[in-house]
């Protein structure tokens, strides 16, 4: 009874959907995440969460800058095909419209907002690595923002 439980207490936790972005000599990716957070607001910065053996962890390692775009409500489709498509087997950029910061960190077009993060630290936690960002540039574009829920993404 503990795990039905304690899983349903961990899923009163509230999460945004975000897109991670890699560019690398590799190659680039984009990533659905919803374990994101502010971490700092001077300087501003994130933290987020990936599973070590998603393409993207790996992309991220190398790479040094990542993007995040904050997803609206009329994008779940994008937020869903980001999350069940691996990196690894299908260029993703093909299947999402996107746009490019300089240097050709991609973030998701239309997206409510973007970031763009300068990696400054990373940590391996259980099953997933936390990679730290420092905001250098970002944009907002709407306040409308796509929220988690498990039964809408299972």
């Amino acid at each position: 009874m503990q795990g039905k439980e304690l899983l349903a207490a961990m899923d009163t936790l509230t999460h945004g959907v975000y897109v991670i972005g890699a560019h690398t000599e590799k190659g680039d990716n984009l990533m659905t995440a919803a374990w994101l957070c502010q971490v700092s607001a001077r300087p501003p910065t994130v933290m987020v969460a990936v599973s070590k053996g998603h393409y993207t962890a790996e992309l991220l390692q190398g790479g040094g800058r990542f993007s995040v775009s904050v997803l609206t409500p009329e994008q779940k489709d994008v937020a869903l095909f980001c999350g069940r498509v691996s990196g690894r087997e299908k260029n993703k950029l093909e299947g999402v419209k996107v746009e490019f910061l300089e240097g050709g960190l991609p973030f998701v077009k239309n997206a409510a907002a973007y970031l763009a993060c300068e990696l400054r630290d990373s940590f391996e936690v259980t099953d997933h690595v936390l990679f730290v960002g420092e905001v250098v540039f970002g944009r907002a574009f709407s306040q409308e923002t796509l929220r988690y829920g498990r039964k809408a993404f299972s």
